[in-house]
């Protein structure tokens, strides 16, 4: 792949979320005017050998070549993103302290990134 803007490394769980990696493959693809045709297998050749054989695993007896970008991503966000529980999610937000030390806007950032699956919608604001 030479002349690649922005070169993406393999999938890595232990220091991203799924929904980040896609996020920046999305800028990736654009950044390379990548067309619909070449999404499929570019994505299969960057994801890493781990997150493949995962994707072999999970669509068999299918391969992956044969599944569209959309199939693809949609396996793998189901496996590395299940839809946590919203009361969970809510109890969570509301055990959430300020910490010795924490700055105000710290704490804040915190806790919006703990009302991600909360479902607050248009009241997040009047909860924080």
């Amino acid at each position: 792949m030479a002349g690649v803007t922005g070169p993406i490394g393999p999938f890595d769980e232990s220091t991203e979320q799924w929904s980040s990696y896609t996020e920046r493959f999305g800028y990736f693809v654009a950044a390379n005017d990548i067309q619909d045709a070449k999404l499929v297998p570019i994505f299969l050749s960057v994801i890493g050998p781990k997150t493949f054989t995962l994707l072999r695993s999970l669509l068999q007896p299918a391969k992956p070549g044969s599944k569209s970008f959309t199939e693809i991503v949609d396996t793998l966000t189901k496996h590395f993103s299940p839809k946590p529980l919203v009361i969970a999610e809510r109890f969570k937000f509301h055990k959430r302290n300020q910490e010795e030390g924490e700055s105000v806007t710290m704490f804040v950032a915190s806790l919006r990134k703990l009302a991600e699956h909360c479902e607050f919608k248009d009241v997040l604001n009047d909860t924080l």
